[in-house]
């Protein structure tokens, strides 16, 4: 007998930092009931999906500071519910429904918190029909390849009330053989880094939105050490073992054509901030290194591609968006060589797919990321590994809706047929 949608529902229910976010609730005529709840980011860059909130229109939304979601709830049980009912769940089909309802470039109409809650749920509630998990939905043949962990330990810009003008600094275990291995690692790491900013006499039991220690240091070359240290102290070699990566999220701090350094209160031509940065990888054992630049600065990627003293990882994250026209602008003028996939900056499942499609064919490395405000939802974790990402950045090893995308690959590792990815 065919399985069909029986019932469908949008709920407003809370992030990990206690705002709304849109929950999708997909019943199925045989009984089962399938959920998707959509994540939330602090630095956002200009560029992404909308984000549907309602504004400061009445009490509860004044409440919420005007980031309440009723509209987009709205938009799901009145729009988007009566085309689904009745409906085999089919991922595609319901991805084509939902643009045909709302084709505008951003999800202007519907709100991307609207579209992909619905998009994330068909395709989990796809799977389920076939019986199969939804990391096997996307690969359904072969060993899954568990992607590659990079874990943030010291937090900073948006995530952290300014502790570090960056935004994160965190870890890579490219020299561990399995993925467990190298969650280990960086938990003794992280856990090595409170133990020392403790001792110094930093408050390390309250944590960043994404589970990192709000650790403040003077320079960023001073917390790129830190780290290093820690590496060293648990036994592990930097550069060989673990290495650093950095998201800099430059447009937080990029003013009148200027990079500010709000811990220094100096300012830096791009030129001079380019400089800064091939210091800081000269100098330490990075291999990766995120939006080093504002995403608009176009020349100043470029240009620090060209100048880079050694081969390591450029990421696109706010230059990109998960968005096909920036990517391909990015492509031709060799802008970066990776791009970060974040589902609620498209909107849409099947079209994010096919933006990292289009990274990986071009050759650009791939990282699946969650944002600062989760859920404690996993369906990140099987789309990491059935999409062959090679890599994840989840936030740190702290955190129920960090742990929960973590355990996810754990246990995919434990119970399936895989390899560990070796992007570096």
């Amino acid at each position: 007998m065919t399985t069909v949608i029986s019932n469908f529902q949008g709920i407003q229910v809370l992030d990990s930092r206690g705002r709304p976010t849109v929950c999708a609730r997909m019943m199925l005529s045989d009984g089962s009931v399938h959920k998707a709840t959509v994540p939330s980011g602090a630095s956002t860059g200009a560029h992404e999906a909308l984000e549907l909130r309602d504004g400061e229109t009445e009490i509860s939304e004044k409440l919420f500071l005007g980031k309440s979601v009723h509209q987009a709830v709205s938009n799901i049980n009145e729009i988007i519910r009566p085309r689904l009912l009745k409906l085999e769940p089919n991922s595609e089909k319901i991805d084509a429904i939902l643009h045909e309802l709302d084709s505008t470039s951003r999800h202007e109409i519907l709100g991307a918190n609207a579209t992909l809650a619905t998009s994330l749920v068909g395709a989990i509630a796809s799977a389920h029909v076939r019986k199969v998990s939804l990391a096997r939905f996307y690969q359904p043949h072969g060993a899954l390849k568990i992607p590659m962990p990079m874990v943030n330990i010291l937090s900073g810009g948006a995530h952290a009330a300014g502790a570090l003008d960056i935004q994160d600094v965190l870890v890579i275990p490219h020299g561990a053989k399995t993925f467990a291995q190298g969650l280990t690692w960086v938990s003794a790491i992280r856990e090595k880094a409170a133990e020392l900013g403790a001792s110094d006499g930093f408050m390390t039991n309250l944590v960043a939105d994404e589970g990192g220690l709000g650790l403040p240091f003077a320079s960023s070359d001073m917390a790129c050490g830190f780290i290093t240290h820690c590496i060293e102290s648990v036994g592990l070699n930097p550069r060989v073992d673990v290495s650093l990566a950095l998201d800099i999220a430059a447009t937080q701090f990029y003013k009148d054509e200027k990079y500010e350094s709000r811990s220094q209160g100096l300012q830096y031509t791009p030129e001079q901030w380019s400089q800064l940065l091939l210091a800081l990888v000269a100098t330490h054992p990075i291999i990766s290194i995120e939006d080093p630049f504002a995403e608009d600065d176009w020349d100043s990627w470029e240009l620090f591609m060209k100048q880079l003293p050694r081969p390591i990882q450029v990421v696109g994250d706010d230059l990109f968006t998960t968005n096909t026209r920036r990517l391909s602008r990015g492509i031709k003028g060799r802008s970066a060589n990776a791009i970060l996939i974040k589902p609620n900056q498209n909107g849409l499942v099947t079209s994010t797919h096919d933006v990292l499609t289009q990274a990986q064919y071009s050759g650009l490395g791939t990282i699946v990321s969650a944002r600062s405000g989760e859920s404690e939802d996993s369906w990140l974790a099987d789309l990491a590994t059935g999409w062959n990402a090679g890599q994840i950045k989840v936030g740190s090893t702290h955190g129920s809706e960090r742990t929960a995308k973590w355990n996810r690959l754990l246990e995919l590792e434990a119970t399936e047929e895989t390899v560990f990815s070796k992007p570096f």
